[in-house]
């Protein structure tokens, strides 16, 4: 399904963004962490590329965000612990935007943005932050 109801889009708009973001920021951690972490934060840019295909298939192409040439992660990036603890605070925001887009969407697309929220959460876990019953960036 292709969304036009502008609302919709903007969710998913924020979605796709949120997801650049986020492996722009494993490419950055990547290069402070070592063994696992970093293959697991190499690996991560590769599934979240596909989730921003999948996305960007939701919305006509010219509604589809550029990616900017940088971000600023919410924690700067200077060691393993900060790439960590950063990555952990994107995947915890990343639960609350797949959650406005579930709401927004239906069908497949909304668990699609269910188990975006899901993996999100279990992801951010993963990285270090305490387990939430409803995560958030803050």
């Amino acid at each position: 399904m292709t969304y036009t109801d502008p609302a919709v889009v903007s969710t998913i708009q924020n979605a796709i963004r949120a997801e650049q973001n986020y492996v722009y920021a494993c490419g950055i951690a990547g290069a402070e962490l070592k063994g696992g972490g970093r293959r697991r934060a190499v690996a991560q840019i590769a599934e979240r590329q596909q989730r921003i295909q999948a996305l960007a298939a939701l919305i006509s192409e010219a509604d589809v965000p550029t990616t900017p040439p940088a971000f600023s992660p919410p924690i700067a990036i200077d060691s393993a612990r900060s790439a960590r603890a950063s990555l952990a605070q994107l995947n915890n925001a990343l639960v609350g935007v797949y959650a406005d887009m579930a709401a927004s969407t239906e069908g497949v697309d909304r668990a699609f943005a269910v188990a975006g929220a899901q993996s999100s959460a279990r992801t951010a876990v993963q990285w270090g932050a305490p387990s939430q019953a409803f995560p958030t960036g803050d």
